[in-house]
C-alpha cells in the first residue's frame, strides 16, 4: 500500500506544463535605450531583458521594464518560444525639456525646429547589423532612416511664430514634428529558435550629437510572429 505506482508515459504527459501544441501570434520584439546628448559610435539591442540594464522610459528610474523591452532572457527566447522575423523598425523620440515642445531646450529663436533637426541628423547616419547564432548577419544596412517606424504621430497643421517680448529672448510658439517615412523595412523571413542567440548592433563612424542637445530615446522593433507553447 505504501509503494509508488508504476507510471506510464501517457500518465506523465497528462501533467506536462509545456504542451506540444503551439500557437502563432503577431508579437514584435522591441528594445529601447537612451541615445544620450552626445550620441555614441555603437548601441547594442536585445541583450538586456526585463529586470536588467537601465530603463529609458520617460520619467522612470531603475532597471528595464516592459516599457523598455519584452525580452525575458538576454539575447534569446526562452524554451517553448520561437520567432519568425519579417522586418525591422527604428524608432527615435527626440527629447523634450519639461517646459518646451519636443526637442526644445530654450525659448531662443535658434532653437526652433530642433525636433526635425534631431530626426534628420541621426537618421542620415548609422547602420544596423542584425546577427543570429554564431555572428551570422541577416541584416547589414543603413542609414537609420532606411528603417522607418510603422506608427507615427498624425499632425494636420504646423505653425512657428515669434511673439513680441520685452526681454532679449523671443517667445517661440511652434508645432515641430518629423518622422522617417517610407515602406517598412522587410527582409527574407528568418526563424529564430528557442535559446538561439541574436542581437542588433547600431554603429556610427562617429558619434552624432542631437542638435537640440536634449537626449532622445531610441529603439528597435523586430517585426514578426511569436511561436509559443499553447498553455
Amino acid at each position: 500500500m505504501m509503494g509508488r505506482p508504476v507510471l506510464t508515459r501517457n500518465a506523465i504527459d497528462a501533467h506536462q506544463s509545456a504542451l506540444s501544441t503551439q500557437d502563432v501570434i503577431w508579437s514584435p520584439l522591441f528594445d529601447y535605450q537612451t541615445y544620450g546628448t552626445q550620441g555614441n559610435t555603437q548601441f547594442t539591442f536585445f541583450t538586456s531583458p526585463i529586470g536588467q540594464g537601465t530603463t529609458s522610459a520617460p520619467g522612470a528610474t531603475g532597471s528595464k521594464t516592459l516599457a523598455d523591452t519584452n525580452l525575458t532572457a538576454a539575447g534569446q527566447l526562452t524554451k517553448g518560444n520561437a520567432f519568425f522575423m519579417t522586418g525591422l523598425e527604428t524608432l527615435l523620440f527626440p527629447g523634450a525639456a519639461s517646459t518646451f515642445g519636443p526637442g526644445e531646450g530654450a525659448v531662443a529663436e535658434t532653437k526652433t525646429g530642433q525636433f526635425c533637426n534631431d530626426i534628420y541628423a541621426v537618421g542620415k547616419g548609422g547602420t544596423i547589423n542584425f546577427t543570429v547564432g554564431s555572428d551570422r548577419s541577416y541584416i547589414k544596412d543603413g542609414p537609420l532612416n532606411m528603417f522607418p517606424p510603422v506608427t507615427r504621430l498624425a499632425i494636420s497643421a504646423a505653425i512657428a511664430t515669434s511673439l513680441g517680448s520685452t526681454t532679449a529672448a523671443a517667445v517661440i510658439d511652434q508645432i515641430d514634428y518629423a518622422a522617417w517615412g517610407g515602406e517598412p523595412y522587410s527582409m527574407v523571413p528568418i526563424y529564430i529558435d528557442a535559446n538561439q542567440g541574436f542581437q542588433a548592433v547600431m554603429q556610427f563612424p562617429v558619434a552624432i550629437a542631437p542638435p537640440s542637445a536634449v537626449a532622445p530615446r531610441i529603439g528597435l522593433r523586430a517585426r514578426g510572429y511569436l511561436i509559443r507553447n499553447a498553455q
